[in-house]
């Protein structure tokens, strides 16, 4: 069990029995978390580049994307409510914010590396709040 999901099945609203309930929750933070790492390095790499004024449109979406998915991982991680439709509307708000972060790095992936990751970490991000959606519909 990874160090996320610990804590969400140690919080007092955290349903009885099996902590794998809280599975699409905790994963959905731990890729937020991993997004958010990726283009905040990303971004910064960005800036290190001798092009980093042709990469000016990658560093916005990059540290947009951060920020929506620190924001997103801070809410998800209140769990003494249900996920209603703020909760909602901010996960969703952040598979579009990493779907369009990852279509501007995938663009640059030929060029930087740190593209490359930032592309790969905001794909497994998409999945994670679609898995979760899926999963508070059930």
């Amino acid at each position: 069990m990874t160090w996320t999901r610990r804590v969400l099945a140690a919080h007092p609203s955290a349903p009885e029995g099996d902590p794998d309930d809280r599975l699409a929750d905790g994963a959905c933070i731990e890729a937020c978390l991993a997004a958010a790492q990726a283009c905040l390095t990303g971004a910064d790499a960005c800036l290190q580049e001798d092009e980093a004024l042709d990469l000016r449109a990658c560093i916005r979406v990059q540290q947009n994307c951060a920020d929506v998915c620190l924001a997103t991982a801070a809410v998800l991680s209140r769990t003494g409510s249900e996920a209603g439709p703020l909760i909602a509307a901010l996960v969703e708000a952040c598979t579009e914010a990493v779907r369009e972060c990852e279509a501007v790095c995938a663009r640059h992936a030929e060029t930087y590396r740190h593209c490359v990751l930032s592309a790969e970490a905001c794909l497994r991000c998409e999945r994670a709040c679609t898995e979760l959606i899926r999963a508070w519909a059930t």
